[in-house]
């Protein structure tokens, strides 16, 4: 049986390509409101519609906050909250700067906790919610020219684990996704050593083939949904079999 978004408001962060504009596709499939946060809505507007837009650079507290607030105008609640806006910047530790560091961690992590800010007083009031957080084979496998990165994600763990204890409380739930490596429009812009790197990826994983953002939509939509009304605090691996517990 298909997953049923009937009328959940979801709210899906670095929707203007991507993951997230996968994300938004399905959800709006499913039957869900939906409301892309974008980066630059002058660009990505027209091709998230249905869904509507919201400004929302999640480095920006006031946008994060305006955003929310326009969701609730819309439609008068917030389900679902996934923080999928992030960067993946490439640099070795000893050639690093410190604003190479701030602003991995102002996007992956703060934008997160931002976001679930945001959220977390109407998901108290309604006594329900979903926060979906995103992290990465990458935080358990380690690698090369990607501390900053890594550790970001590693603080988006340890804020899903945290947050779960204090929000069950009143209905609410936040789980992390650990995701490997998707198919993505971006790819286009890698060098042919990124390109080497996916290939090495791909014939890691116990299951042939690159996953895309089309083929763990449905994992989102399941964390979303009632479906998964018993489970928080948790971390679910899908990387196609790349990285085993």
């Amino acid at each position: 049986m298909a997953i049923d978004l009937t009328d959940k408001v979801c709210l899906i962060t670095g929707a203007d390509e991507g993951l997230g504009f996968g994300l938004v596709q399905g959800f709006l499939k499913r039957g869900a409101h939906v409301a892309a946060g974008l980066l630059n809505p002058a660009a990505s507007a027209s091709r998230v519609e249905p869904a509507i837009s919201v400004a929302m650079d999640v480095t920006q507290p006031d946008q994060v906050e305006s955003a929310v607030a326009m969701v609730i105008e819309k439609f008068g609640r917030i389900d679902v909250l996934i923080n999928n806006a992030g960067v993946y910047p490439r640099s070795p530790a000893d050639e690093m700067t410190p604003e190479d560091w701030l602003r991995v961690q102002d996007i992956n992590l703060n934008g997160t906790w931002r976001s679930s800010m945001a959220v977390l007083p109407h998901f108290k009031s309604q006594g329900s919610g979903s926060i979906i957080n995103i992290g990465s084979v990458t935080f358990r496998l380690g690698m090369a020219n990607l501390s900053h990165y890594i550790s970001s994600k590693g603080g988006v763990v340890g804020l899903t684990r945290g947050m779960a204890r204090d929000i069950g409380k009143f209905g609410a739930r936040v789980n992390c996704l650990h995701l490997g490596a998707i198919q993505t429009e971006g790819e286009k812009k890698l060098s042919s050593a990124d390109a080497s790197a996916l290939a090495e990826v791909e014939r890691l994983q116990s299951i042939p083939g690159r996953q895309n953002p089309e083929s763990i939509e449905p994992t989102f939509a399941f964390f979303a949904s009632e479906d998964s009304r018993d489970i928080t605090g948790q971390c679910l691996t899908i990387d196609r079999g790349w990285t085993h517990e």
